[in-house]
């Protein structure tokens, strides 16, 4: 029989990456060792003067076809919405374009690092009274 503490740390452990089901960790590492590649795609859109280049979240992808696909809306977004900023809109609507093109920004390694070692370090009281009594260099 489960407890409540169990489930919670269970949820807790699963990834949610878009195009995939929510994975465990060791899921995930089994896909990538696999050839799964987790990819971002770039966009923007304009406003006049204002141009804001955004990515997208990390999709898990098993294909440089999939990887072409789920990149073509974020590609379409950019060239509609994207050009009408002065002077950066037509800049970041053809880096936009170029990334998306070429595959996305491959992230897997990030996101590797980041699912061996999920604890964020946090400085303790210790480590900030060494770092206040350093002598400045």
């Amino acid at each position: 029989m489960q407890t409540l503490d169990q489930n919670l740390a269970s949820a807790r452990e699963l990834l949610r990456i878009r195009g995939s089901r929510p994975l465990f960790d060791e899921e995930l590492r089994t896909r990538i060792a696999a050839g799964a590649r987790c990819v971002r795609f770039e966009f923007c859109f304009s406003l006049l003067f204002v141009t804001i280049r955004r990515q997208s979240d990390v999709y898990l992808t098993h294909s440089w076809q999939e990887r072409y696909l789920r990149g073509f809306r974020y590609t379409l977004l950019s060239f509609l919405l994207g050009p009408w900023g002065v002077p950066w809109g037509l800049i970041w609507t053809a880096w936009a374009f170029w990334v998306n093109a070429t595959g996305g920004a491959d992230c897997t390694a990030e996101i590797l690092k980041w699912v061996n070692n999920p604890e964020p370090v946090v400085p303790t009281e210790q480590s900030r009274s060494q770092h206040a009594e350093a002598p400045p260099s």
